[in-house]
């Protein structure tokens, strides 16, 4: 290989690695769901998880009982009174068996 192709090549590894390394950086939380993370920490409940966080902050979680689901929506609902407000969260029960 001449010191031209192996001065290209070299180039485009460089690029390569410089863009994976900013598409990396780039995968990072919106402050919307850093503070929907922190609020859901705090309302824990039985037969109740976190499903997603979506970009604007609104919790998607799934639930076995009407009781859980309701424990889960006061919590946040009472969390969300000292801070920024975010979009209302949504319980889904989970998908029935056949």
């Amino acid at each position: 290989m001449t010191l031209l192709g192996d001065l290209r090549t070299r180039g485009w590894l460089l690029i390569a690695a410089l863009a994976l390394f900013l598409g990396a950086c780039a995968i990072a939380n919106t402050p919307q769901q850093d503070l929907a993370y922190a609020r859901w920490a705090k309302c824990s409940a039985p037969y109740v998880s976190l499903e997603r966080v979506d970009l604007d902050g609104r919790i998607t979680f799934r639930f076995s009982t009407d009781g859980g689901r309701q424990a889960v929506l006061q919590c946040l609902a009472e969390a969300g009174r000292t801070g920024p407000p975010l979009p209302e969260p949504e319980g889904v029960r989970p998908p029935s068996g056949p």
